[in-house]
């Protein structure tokens, strides 16, 4: 009879377990929701206050190119269901931030060149890697855009999109998490019979 006990006991801290998660699944939804939200609203008031001539797909490049990626590490299944064991060791390690290219055009100019040439860039951009950075970050900065005087709402609109994007990612962790818990104590119930 204990060990009926025991087996219910787990089943129940499983099931508080997953309750749990969906709890915060829930709570970090409607934070995400709430930021966005704001953030619509910021760049709707940047529109306003400075006109949609300024502020338009109209002005800045068309050509998407993803300024975060999200990296996603360990296995996924190959049985295409979508539905990953929870030892499958997927991990969204979070949002890594695009680097801008400094060498584009010298890059996409000539194809060939000698290998003494590539190592002496190669010293030349060691010497450079503490600088290169917070030219790369002012560089790629999408609000330089729309020029070096930015609105405030429009600011404000971009960190609401990051603070989004990121809540995002927290959440894709969290329903990974939540699916492998489920598994979990759905194998738990079928062996115990509850």
């Amino acid at each position: 009879m204990s060990e009926e006990n025991t087996h219910r006991q787990s089943v129940d801290n499983k099931m508080l377990a997953v309750l749990d998660s969906v709890a915060e699944y829930r709570r970090l939804r409607d934070e995400c929701g709430a930021s966005f939200r704001q953030a619509f609203f910021e760049l709707a008031r940047a529109k306003r206050s400075a006109g949609y001539q300024w502020i338009s797909p109209d002005l800045y490049n068309a050509n998407p190119k993803a300024i975060a990626t999200v990296s996603i590490t360990g296995s996924t299944d190959d049985d295409g269901d979508g539905d990953g064991d929870c030892g499958d060791g997927m991990e969204i390690s979070g949002v890594h931030r695009r680097e801008a290219d400094t060498h584009s055009c010298s890059e996409t100019g000539s194809t060939t060149s000698n290998s003494n040439a590539s190592s002496r860039e190669a010293d030349k951009d060691e010497e450079l890697e503490d600088e290169k950075p917070r030219r790369r970050k002012a560089s790629d900065d999408p609000l330089l855009w729309f020029g070096m005087l930015v609105p405030p709402p429009l600011k404000d609109a971009q960190k609401g999109f990051v603070a989004s994007l990121d809540t995002l990612v927290r959440l894709a962790q969290l329903h990974h998490t939540i699916r492998c818990e489920q598994k979990e104590l759905q194998h738990e119930m079928e062996a115990t019979g509850v």
